[in-house]
């Protein structure tokens, strides 16, 4: 059995977060967040070396919920390191004083949620965020990896993109990523859950943590915002790289279900990292291999390039291609 497509797989260590951000269906009522339901450290490394047992070495992501809240953090990043895997992060960097030494030497991307300055970011994150994320930022100056700001445009700070980015930039990131709201209506929440139903024979009510049916004027506060801070990035304004990504897209289908693996905290197998209506099975009672080229999965990437999920097209990182780090 051989993976070679498989080039990204995310271990998401935790559904528990040390923030409740304004935006986030995670910590508003879509994860539990019991610390009785995550995979304990021996599962992990098993996961990585049936991956590298079949000649495969995907880079793995971690992430959560907020993942350094993973009680063996530190001793499983170095482990999968040490058994040749690349490894990036997704992290609201509040807990990163404590993990510096291992994120610096052994991570090859470290993703950071970061959405303005301390107004914007705290008003989004809660009181003091920002000021714990500026003073960890400091600790990770001596990374060998890249550091990459996710940016999430929300109401609060939607229409400032272009003077976040010049803020952002004067902290040395390697990349800066905008981020649009991920939400859907009722009715493409209807629409999906039908799909579940008679597809899979399964439901997602936690869906319903991401509606909205009233996002005219968020979209026309963003959209001008981003024109100009588009012209400002052709004019070469910014001394980094920044990326603004995708939403309501069309064109060709995700690629996400031949070329990545998630892993929730409760080893369900999934292939999106924000939608989990749909699971292949559960990596405690069944091998990556069998999951992945099982009947369900099958079903699911004949759906997917059918197009037939309606929450596809609001899915910030359906244009990705490639899925590697950055």
């Amino acid at each position: 059995m051989f993976f070679p497509e498989i080039v990204s797989m995310h271990f998401q260590l935790t559904g528990r977060c040390n923030l409740k951000c304004v935006f986030c269906g995670q910590q508003n009522g879509m994860f539990s967040g019991s610390h009785r339901e995550e995979l304990p450290y021996e599962k992990w490394i098993s996961l990585a070396e049936e991956m590298r047992n079949h000649g495969s070495r995907p880079e793995i992501i971690l992430w959560g919920g907020e993942p350094l809240l993973y009680p063996r953090f530190d001793e499983l990043a170095e482990h999968l390191r040490r058994m040749g895997f690349e490894l990036g992060i997704v992290t609201n960097g509040t807990l990163a004083d404590r993990h510096a030494d291992i994120l610096n030497n052994d991570f090859k991307t470290i993703y950071i949620s970061l959405d303005g300055n301390a107004e914007y970011h705290n008003r989004i994150r809660g009181k003091g965020v920002f000021e714990k994320v500026s003073d960890n930022l400091e600790l990770l100056k001596k990374r060998k990896g890249h550091l990459v700001f996710l940016c999430t445009l929300a109401d609060e700070n939607a229409s400032a993109a272009p003077e976040i980015a010049a803020f952002l930039a004067e902290r040395s990131p390697d990349k800066i990523i905008f981020q649009r709201l991920m939400y859907f209506s009722s009715q493409e929440i209807a629409e999906y859950r039908k799909w579940l139903n008679t597809t899979f024979q399964t439901d997602d009510p936690s869906i319903e943590v991401w509606k909205r049916d009233d996002d005219a004027e968020y979209r026309a506060v963003m959209e001008h915002a981003l024109s100009k801070l588009r012209r400002n990035m052709e004019a070469g304004c910014y001394p980094c790289r920044i990326e603004i990504s995708t939403h309501l897209a069309e064109g060709a289908p995700c690629l996400a279900p031949f070329r990545r693996i998630h892993v929730k905290y409760n080893g369900d197998l999934l292939f999106c990292t924000d939608f989990y209506g749909f699971t292949a099975g559960n990596v405690m009672r069944n091998s990556i291999g069998e999951l992945f080229l099982g009947r369900r999965a099958e079903l699911f990437r004949r759906e997917i390039e059918a197009g037939r999920n309606p929450l596809c097209r609001h899915c910030s990182w359906r244009s990705n291609r490639s899925f590697h780090l950055d």
